[in-house]
């Protein structure tokens, strides 16, 4: 069987107040999604767009409170426990459906 290097750790932080955010959930999961090769100029386009569609996925799932969030992106190799490499984060609003 394949070992694969696309296990990936999520953060969800509230914003509580402007500037002060509360981490409330962390998914870890294999996806390969953030490897695809784009041009220089669409990595930030494409990073932006799926880490958001993840994470409204996550949310939803979760029923998690509206609000804004910052969700952070980190790639921890080869294992789920890995401690990782931070790809980037977003913010975003989100509002339940």
């Amino acid at each position: 069987m394949p070992t694969w290097d696309y296990w990936h750790r999520m953060e969800y932080r509230r914003e509580v107040r402007k500037g002060h955010c509360v981490l409330e959930y962390v998914e870890v999961f294999e996806d390969q999604g953030w490897t695809f090769c784009h041009r220089p100029e669409r990595q930030r386009e494409w990073f932006a767009h799926y880490t958001r569609a993840c994470a409204e996925d996550y949310l939803a799932r979760v029923r998690a409170r509206p609000g804004t969030w910052v969700v952070g992106v980190w790639r921890t190799g080869t294992s789920a426990s890995g401690e990782g490499e931070l790809l980037g984060s977003i913010r975003m609003r989100w509002t339940r459906r």
